[in-house]
């Protein structure tokens, strides 16, 4: 089941921004590196994160990064109770090769890093999301 979280304006129903995630199964050898925990192979669960999106009219604001925060702190509730390792999302190519490279770099500044297998589906190990929320932040880089 997808959960999607919606932010709008107080007092307008304006859509400013949202994401949407499910809990789902992938093979751990698919991923660069093996999160702590993870058995050495098969399947583990992990956090969709099935988009981020924010109105144009609202970018370059800092919503994004709000969003992304919010996804973290919704992961490490959810990887308590059900024991996912990592986040993983595809970026969308749908804006052809520059705008791909803009998502890329705009999850890459959250810590999140590419599949080796397909360079366009990324992911960030839950110990690099409880780092980000704990440092209070949602630079899970740093």
């Amino acid at each position: 089941m997808t959960r999607v979280y919606v932010v709008v304006e107080e007092g307008s129903p304006r859509i400013l921004g949202y994401h949407a995630i499910n809990l789902g199964m992938m093979n751990v050898d698919e991923l660069k590196r093996r999160p702590l925990g993870a058995p050495d192979h098969g399947e583990i669960p992990v956090l969709f994160l099935g988009q981020v999106a924010v109105d144009r009219a609202a970018q370059g604001r800092g919503l994004g990064g709000i969003l992304m925060h919010h996804v973290f702190e919704k992961a490490c509730v959810i990887a308590d109770a059900a024991g996912c390792h990592a986040i993983v999302l595809d970026a969308i190519s749908d804006g052809g090769a520059a705008d791909l490279a803009r998502r890329k770099a705009w999850y890459e500044s959250f810590g999140f890093a590419a599949f080796a297998s397909d360079p366009g589906r990324m992911f960030l190990t839950m110990k690099q999301v409880r780092a980000a929320v704990q440092a209070g932040s949602g630079d899970a880089g740093a």
